[in-house]
């Protein structure tokens, strides 16, 4: 069970009657509770603030499963090669508008935060003169927090609409004229939230005292990730370079935070808050089982299941085969699992560990999935599941299935990591590769390469010696391509805030790459998968490979050759690069043209 802190106020929180209502984001309530009444003191506040964390666990605030679609990450659910999900289609192929359910729900969530984090800031200002110093230190963790996450939402906002103008929302609406604000131009919302996260930045701590009883809360950290990030997406890579390299190396501040070498810690209910974790949103459904899945303050999320059917996105052709040609390092005992019927009594790996951490596919035969082996387990075909499910948000470590809540499948306790520390090694690599360093990129690129008993790039370097390199002669250009097409969409597919359609879009790739995409071609082969018993089954139709030879060619499903067709032909970089404002908020707001 995961008691933190922050858990344990967002209880209280759920349980009080607070000026926190959804409702409030439209109109004043003459029922609620004012500012001036409600927050007294610094408990108050942070009662406040856990409903802060609390707006964050809404699923449109990341929309995890729709950006995977939006991008090249995702196919739209059953059905090949006509999916039945129109819902998930429209964003697949790029047929969405600004009615469309990602365009509004992920406007409103965002701003909900933003709201919650408002009235934690007004009511510490207004509480400030009152306190002695003691108290302060508390006043400013608190402030800290409620800046980072008003900035963050401009951040998120920022990046995701309207070319970075949107609305700057400073100040909790009381009037007709604070709820209706025109659009800030791009660079000012831009100075907004680095405002925000400058200070947050300053303020937090690297880390909690008693931190059993704080996990989850924001840190200096997180809010030096996301400031550098915010300069990546610039092109301003030497500032950004100054907040990574304070992340990786502990220049400012002891962070703790390390590449965890022990891969069954990544992205299993083991290795929560584990030391690669930067910010991760703490879901539970060890409380309040009577809040329904549907509702916005419900303390679960419903990824499990929608990663393991046919509701969400299943992996694309592409992706699975980048995944299956990870390359290994075979020198590294890590690859090897033992087999008392090899004559050396161990066995190559069927695929990386990369591989069987992310993903499920047929052709891993070897790791643990819902209490069998992956490839038997996994539910597959190509008459419409599809040929790979994501693993990262799954409960496939602790149970034979989905499920063990009164709600059903749908409540997953699972947690959500939103920036860890392997992105940053390979945001800081990009940096690196763009201010000619190839030799230092290549050290962070590798850092996270070697973690997963990778063939490692580039020339031999002493720091892994005993390990195999590719001995591949890279300038800034091909170990950028590599970057872009391999090391960051395998090493963070469906992860953080739109991480992948933010690097194609400032890649200035994604119409490129949906051409590439839509021209490639893979085959469903069959396959002879492990049973966890050691008997064995032949799986039809469920192995993704570039290679017709094998392939059942009679069966048309077998050939995938359809994949982004409708993508490739309808983007258009004015259209789609950034989401349109939303109808609801142009049609209630006279100030929005």
């Amino acid at each position: 069970m995961k008691n933190s802190h922050i858990k344990q106020l967002l209880l209280v929180f759920i349980m009080c009657l607070v000026a926190c209502d959804d409702d409030s984001l439209t109109e004043t309530n003459p029922n609620q509770l004012s500012v001036s009444v409600f927050w007294q003191n610094l408990k108050d506040t942070e009662t406040g603030l856990a409903a802060t964390y609390n707006s964050m666990l809404h699923e449109d605030v990341l929309s995890i499963l729709d950006e995977s679609l939006r991008s090249d990450e995702g196919w739209p659910g059953f059905g090949r090669p006509v999916t039945n999900r129109d819902g998930l289609k429209i964003l697949y192929e790029k047929t969405y508008t600004n009615s469309s359910g990602l365009v509004q729900n992920k406007w409103d969530a965002c701003y909900t935060v933003a709201f919650r984090a408002n009235q934690v800031i007004e009511a510490l200002e207004r509480l400030e003169s009152t306190l002695g110093e003691e108290a302060l230190e508390e006043w400013t963790r608190q402030m800290g927090q409620a800046r980072f996450f008003r900035g963050l939402m401009h951040f998120y906002l920022h990046t995701a609409y309207n070319n970075g103008s949107i609305i700057i929302r400073d100040r909790v609406p009381v009037e007709d004229e604070d709820f209706n604000l025109p659009l800030s131009p791009a660079e000012e919302v831009v100075a907004f939230f680095r405002s925000d996260l400058e200070y947050a930045y300053e303020n937090l701590p690297a880390r909690y005292q008693n931190p059993n009883q704080n996990l989850g809360r924001v840190t200096k950290g997180a809010a030096a990730t996301i400031l550098g990030t915010s300069y990546l997406y610039k092109e301003d890579y030497t500032t950004a370079m100054v907040y990574f390299n304070d992340v990786i190396n502990n220049v400012t501040a002891d962070y703790g935070y390390e590449l965890v070498e022990d891969t069954s810690l990544l992205f299993t209910t083991a290795g929560e808050f584990n030391a690669e974790s930067i910010f991760e949103l703490n879901y539970t459904r060890d409380y309040r089982t009577d809040i329904g899945v549907w509702q916005d303050n419900v303390l679960t999320n419903q990824l499990a299941l929608k990663t393991t059917n046919n509701e969400g996105p299943n992996l694309p052709a592409w992706l699975i085969n980048a995944y299956k040609t990870d390359q290994m390092d075979p020198s590294d005992e890590r690859n090897f699992y033992e087999d008392p019927d090899s004559p050396s009594g161990l066995t190559l790996r069927p695929v990386s560990l990369r591989t069987s951490s992310m993903i499920a596919i047929v052709d891993d035969t070897h790791s643990p999935y819902y209490g069998d082996l992956t490839g038997n387990k996994v539910i597959l075909g190509n008459n419409g599941w599809g040929f790979g499910r994501y693993k990262k948000y799954t409960n496939h470590d602790i149970g034979t299935g989905e499920g063990g809540d009164p709600r059903g499948s749908r409540a997953s306790g699972k947690n959500i990591v939103v920036n860890r520390l392997a992105d940053v090694y390979l945001m800081q690599a990009e940096c690196l590769i763009k201010t000619g360093d190839v030799a230092g990129a290549l050290e962070h690129i590798n850092a996270v390469r070697h973690r997963w008993a990778l063939r490692l790039l580039g020339p031999i370097n002493p720091k892994w010696a005993g390990s195999l390199f590719d001995l591949e002669s890279y300038d800034e250009d091909s170990l950028m391509e590599r970057l872009m097409f391999i090391e960051k969409p395998l090493e963070m597919s469906m992860e953080g805030h739109q991480i992948r359609w933010n690097d194609l879009r400032r890649w200035g790739i994604i119409g490129d790459n949906f051409n590439k995409l839509s021209n490639e071609t893979y085959y469903a082969k069959s396959a002879t998968v492990e049973r966890v018993d050691g008997t064995t089954r032949n799986r039809q139709n469920s192995s993704i490979s570039p290679d017709p030879a094998g392939a059942n060619l009679n069966i048309r499903l077998n050939t995938i050759d359809y994949e982004y067709d409708e993508a490739a032909n309808n983007y258009n970089p004015t259209i789609h690069d950034y989401l349109p404002i939303p109808l609801n908020e142009v049609m209630r707001n006279p100030n929005i043209n």
